[in-house]
């Protein structure tokens, strides 16, 4: 994949961290299983690394996989939702994190 500024991010690097996103993701559900109150942060913390991943890798501005990660997020950070609405959103956000794996990463032989 090649960044904005015409960089090209060995399939490797991108490989891990679409991998990277799938624990980030399961990080919410433990965290709102407990009651923490940093769960808030978190999230927000997430969703700026997406859109500044977004950002930097321009190819993703136009992925419907990506825009959906951003879109879950969005809804948990602005709705106080129960714990089985969140493993669910938390779910799909990691079936859509393997797609985009499958999606951009070329298979070792």
């Amino acid at each position: 994949m090649m960044t904005n500024k015409g960089i090209d991010i060995p399939d490797n690097l991108v490989k891990n961290y679409l991998k990277s996103l799938i624990g980030l993701f399961y990080k919410i559900l433990p965290i709102k299983e407990s009651g923490e109150p940093s769960l808030g942060k978190y999230m927000d913390s997430l969703q700026r690394e997406l859109i500044g991943c977004q950002s930097l890798i321009s190819e993703l501005n136009y992925d419907e996989l990506y825009l959906s990660l951003l879109s879950i997020l969005q809804y948990l950070i602005e709705n106080d939702c129960n714990t089985e609405v969140v493993r669910c959103e938390v779910f799909k956000a990691i079936n859509i994190c393997k797609k985009l794996q499958k999606k951009y990463c070329v298979e070792e032989v």
